[in-house]
């Protein structure tokens, strides 16, 4: 039975296709291996041809950065191959109910995520005298690699948390706070301690406020517009690659966070009302157990 609200419709995509628990458990161990066996091979490669001086340690870092981006869409390119193979349903039912990519949708959220960024960066600027661009550590053809593999890195994460595990929780869990709440904690998890101890909330933060805006529009092309211009600039602008270290969210940052999210939800909402038009979504179809 449909429950009321909005999100259930993207939630009960996963019907579409088999939900053996052991199509979950080859799924996910598939999406772990593959990028972790490119990882290593090119990580391996790099590594050679950097003890018998083939390559430069400019050339070398710039392998590992952009190996390291790959190896995320490798594990988006798994997951729809999983999707695709093992759930038997079509891999866009991890994007939209209509099983269609919105072009416009992600202009939307990739132009008011860029813009709400871009603000963010010049105020930060003002209150605290920080450069608004760091030169990037990374030679320009290097840069330019990683910036192109960003949207589809970004897509990648946003099919695996707010497609694909959203949509397998709900097989579970019929509440989608605890859905969001259990995406966001994987979210959190997987960037563990990177930015300092507010990692973990900020990112569950950043992933409940991405989790609302997909569930409220039934599909995932804003986050992904929003997750591939927040990197671009983050590599872009600020130079994340080199001062990663240097980094540390403060409660000032997660309460901006939550200032952003809001407007951003506001804006888009807006947006999408004003340009698209909302194709006929299809209805989950009877669970294949």
């Amino acid at each position: 039975m449909q429950l009321p609200g909005y999100g259930w419709k993207f939630i009960d995509l996963a019907a579409l296709g088999n939900n053996r628990v052991r199509s979950y458990l080859l799924t996910l161990l598939c999406v772990i291996l593959a990028p972790m066996a490119s990882l290593g091979a090119v990580l391996g490669t790099l590594l050679f041809a950097a003890t018998q001086h083939w390559v430069s340690p400019a050339v070398g870092t710039t392998g590992i950065v952009v190996t390291a981006f790959g190896a995320v869409v490798v594990a988006g390119l798994t997951l729809a191959w999983g999707v695709a193979r093992l759930h038997r349903r079509p891999w866009l039912s991890l994007v939209a109910t209509d099983l269609r990519l919105d072009w416009r949708r992600l202009a939307i959220g990739a132009g008011v995520e860029g813009v709400l960024v871009a603000v963010l960066l010049y105020l930060t600027h003002l209150t605290s005298g920080t450069p608004l661009r760091v030169p990037s550590t990374l030679p320009l053809p290097g840069l330019a690699l990683v910036m192109l593999l960003i949207p589809l890195q970004a897509a990648s994460e946003e099919m695996l948390f707010r497609g694909y595990l959203t949509q397998a929780l709900g097989r579970i869990v019929r509440n989608r706070a605890v859905i969001a709440a259990g995406v966001g904690l994987a979210f959190g998890a997987m960037h563990f301690n990177a930015y300092g101890s507010l990692t973990i909330p900020y990112l569950f933060t950043l992933s409940a406020i991405y989790s609302v805006v997909t569930l409220r529009d039934e599909r995932l092309e804003l986050t992904i517009g929003a997750h591939a211009a927040m990197n671009w600039l983050a590599v872009g602008a600020s130079d994340v690659l080199a001062r990663r270290a240097e980094i540390q969210l403060s409660w000032a940052a997660l309460a901006a966070l939550l200032v952003h999210g809001l407007l951003f939800y506001l804006l888009t909402r807006l947006l999408v009302r004003r340009f698209c038009e909302d194709g006929p979504a299809l209805d989950a179809a009877t669970p294949r157990e």
